[in-house]
Protein backbone atom coordinates (compact mmCIF):
# COMPACT_ATOMS: atom_id res chain seq x y z
CA UNK A 1 0.00 0.00 0.00
CA UNK A 2 2.88 2.54 0.59
CA UNK A 3 4.25 2.26 -3.03
CA UNK A 4 0.38 3.68 -3.68
CA UNK A 5 0.65 6.39 -1.38
CA UNK A 6 4.01 7.98 -3.49
CA UNK A 7 1.36 8.68 -6.23
CA UNK A 8 -0.74 11.89 -6.55
CA UNK A 9 -4.96 11.42 -6.29
CA UNK A 10 -4.80 12.29 -10.34
CA UNK A 11 -1.79 9.90 -10.77
CA UNK A 12 -3.97 7.11 -9.30
CA UNK A 13 -7.09 8.15 -11.35
CA UNK A 14 -5.68 8.05 -14.13
CA UNK A 15 -3.66 4.85 -14.10
CA UNK A 16 -6.82 3.00 -12.52
CA UNK A 17 -9.13 4.09 -15.26
CA UNK A 18 -6.50 3.54 -18.26
CA UNK A 19 -5.85 -0.04 -17.22
CA UNK A 20 -9.37 -0.52 -16.68
CA UNK A 21 -10.45 0.89 -19.88
CA UNK A 22 -7.45 -0.95 -21.64
CA UNK A 23 -9.02 -4.65 -20.00
CA UNK A 24 -12.61 -3.00 -20.78
CA UNK A 25 -11.74 -2.47 -24.90
CA UNK A 26 -11.07 -6.20 -25.12
CA UNK A 27 -13.52 -7.28 -22.70
CA UNK A 28 -16.96 -5.52 -22.51
CA UNK A 29 -19.89 -5.51 -24.87
CA UNK A 30 -19.66 -2.30 -27.06
CA UNK A 31 -22.52 -3.97 -29.48
CA UNK A 32 -25.11 -6.09 -27.95
CA UNK A 33 -27.98 -7.79 -30.32
CA UNK A 34 -30.58 -9.73 -28.87
CA UNK A 35 -33.52 -11.95 -30.26
CA UNK A 36 -36.55 -12.59 -27.91
CA UNK A 37 -36.77 -16.03 -27.86
CA UNK A 38 -40.49 -17.62 -29.21
CA UNK A 39 -41.95 -20.87 -28.54
CA UNK A 40 -44.61 -22.30 -30.80
CA UNK A 41 -45.78 -25.79 -29.73
CA UNK A 42 -42.52 -27.66 -28.33
CA UNK A 43 -40.30 -25.33 -30.62
CA UNK A 44 -38.37 -22.62 -29.68
CA UNK A 45 -36.90 -19.62 -31.68
CA UNK A 46 -34.67 -17.00 -31.40
CA UNK A 47 -32.84 -16.91 -28.23
CA UNK A 48 -29.83 -15.45 -29.43
CA UNK A 49 -27.23 -12.74 -28.78
CA UNK A 50 -24.32 -11.41 -29.82
CA UNK A 51 -21.90 -9.17 -28.23
CA UNK A 52 -18.72 -7.32 -30.08
CA UNK A 53 -16.13 -5.27 -27.94
CA UNK A 54 -14.70 -2.12 -29.07
CA UNK A 55 -12.68 -3.39 -31.28
CA UNK A 56 -14.85 -5.02 -33.68
CA UNK A 57 -18.07 -3.79 -35.54
CA UNK A 58 -18.19 -0.28 -37.74
CA UNK A 59 -15.61 1.75 -37.19
CA UNK A 60 -13.32 -1.07 -35.90
CA UNK A 61 -10.12 0.79 -37.11
CA UNK A 62 -11.32 3.74 -34.94
CA UNK A 63 -11.27 1.69 -31.78
CA UNK A 64 -8.31 -0.40 -32.30
CA UNK A 65 -6.16 3.63 -33.11
CA UNK A 66 -7.67 4.42 -29.89
CA UNK A 67 -6.19 1.27 -27.91
CA UNK A 68 -2.87 2.05 -29.37
CA UNK A 69 -2.78 5.69 -28.38
CA UNK A 70 -4.19 4.24 -24.94
CA UNK A 71 -1.12 1.77 -24.88
CA UNK A 72 0.79 4.80 -25.87
CA UNK A 73 -0.12 6.75 -22.78
CA UNK A 74 -0.20 4.26 -20.25
CA UNK A 75 3.75 2.75 -21.47
CA UNK A 76 4.41 6.98 -20.99
CA UNK A 77 2.95 7.06 -17.86
CA UNK A 78 4.83 3.86 -16.45
CA UNK A 79 8.27 4.67 -17.90
CA UNK A 80 8.26 8.03 -16.47
CA UNK A 81 7.01 7.05 -13.04
CA UNK A 82 8.43 3.97 -12.65
CA UNK A 83 11.89 3.83 -14.29
CA UNK A 84 15.08 5.89 -14.54
CA UNK A 85 14.52 6.38 -18.42
CA UNK A 86 15.24 9.60 -19.97
CA UNK A 87 12.58 10.47 -22.52
CA UNK A 88 13.21 12.63 -24.94
CA UNK A 89 12.36 16.17 -25.31
CA UNK A 90 9.35 17.35 -27.05
CA UNK A 91 7.38 20.72 -27.98
CA UNK A 92 5.03 20.21 -24.77
CA UNK A 93 5.52 18.83 -21.73
CA UNK A 94 4.69 15.04 -21.41
CA UNK A 95 1.81 15.50 -18.44
CA UNK A 96 0.91 17.69 -21.74
CA UNK A 97 0.84 15.11 -23.93
CA UNK A 98 -0.63 12.76 -21.41
CA UNK A 99 -3.81 14.74 -21.39
CA UNK A 100 -3.57 15.04 -25.25
CA UNK A 101 -3.23 11.19 -25.81
CA UNK A 102 -6.20 10.64 -23.41
CA UNK A 103 -8.46 13.32 -25.37
CA UNK A 104 -7.25 11.20 -28.56
CA UNK A 105 -8.97 8.34 -27.07
CA UNK A 106 -11.90 9.65 -26.24
CA UNK A 107 -12.12 11.32 -29.59
CA UNK A 108 -11.45 8.43 -31.43
CA UNK A 109 -13.89 6.02 -29.37
CA UNK A 110 -16.51 8.90 -30.61
CA UNK A 111 -15.54 8.84 -34.04
CA UNK A 112 -16.29 4.91 -33.86
CA UNK A 113 -19.74 5.94 -32.96
CA UNK A 114 -20.15 7.37 -36.06
CA UNK A 115 -20.42 4.25 -38.26
CA UNK A 116 -22.91 3.11 -36.16
CA UNK A 117 -25.19 4.17 -33.58
CA UNK A 118 -27.53 1.65 -31.52
CA UNK A 119 -26.84 -1.42 -30.74
CA UNK A 120 -24.88 -0.21 -27.55
CA UNK A 121 -23.85 -3.15 -24.80
CA UNK A 122 -23.42 -2.14 -21.28
CA UNK A 123 -19.41 -1.81 -22.05
CA UNK A 124 -20.50 1.03 -24.44
CA UNK A 125 -20.89 3.22 -21.93
CA UNK A 126 -18.32 1.84 -19.18
CA UNK A 127 -15.85 2.31 -22.02
CA UNK A 128 -16.84 6.53 -22.30
CA UNK A 129 -17.46 6.78 -18.84
CA UNK A 130 -13.63 5.65 -18.60
CA UNK A 131 -12.35 7.29 -21.14
CA UNK A 132 -13.67 10.62 -19.27
CA UNK A 133 -12.37 9.34 -15.93
CA UNK A 134 -9.17 8.82 -17.82
CA UNK A 135 -9.07 12.70 -19.57
CA UNK A 136 -10.19 14.17 -15.87
CA UNK A 137 -6.94 11.99 -14.17
CA UNK A 138 -4.69 13.27 -17.29
CA UNK A 139 -6.30 17.33 -16.61
CA UNK A 140 -5.38 16.57 -12.81
CA UNK A 141 -1.68 15.68 -13.67
CA UNK A 142 -1.25 18.47 -16.24
CA UNK A 143 -2.61 21.24 -13.34
CA UNK A 144 0.20 19.95 -10.89
CA UNK A 145 2.46 19.72 -13.57
CA UNK A 146 2.20 23.25 -14.55
CA UNK A 147 1.14 24.95 -10.69
CA UNK A 148 4.38 22.98 -9.74
CA UNK A 149 6.61 24.70 -12.52
CA UNK A 150 5.56 28.14 -11.35
CA UNK A 151 5.91 27.15 -7.72
CA UNK A 152 9.39 26.00 -8.35
CA UNK A 153 9.96 29.48 -10.53
CA UNK A 154 8.38 31.95 -8.01
CA UNK A 155 10.85 30.62 -5.59
CA UNK A 156 13.64 30.49 -7.53
CA UNK A 157 13.92 26.95 -8.54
Amino acid sequence: MNSLQQFTRPERITAGAGIVLLIGMFAFPWYHVGVPSVTVGNQTFGGESFNSNVLQGPGAFFGVLALIVLIAVLAEFAIRRFSSVQLPTIAVSWTTAELYGALAVLALLVIKILFHIGNFGWGFYADLVLAVVLIYGAFGISRQGSTSSVHAAAHGG
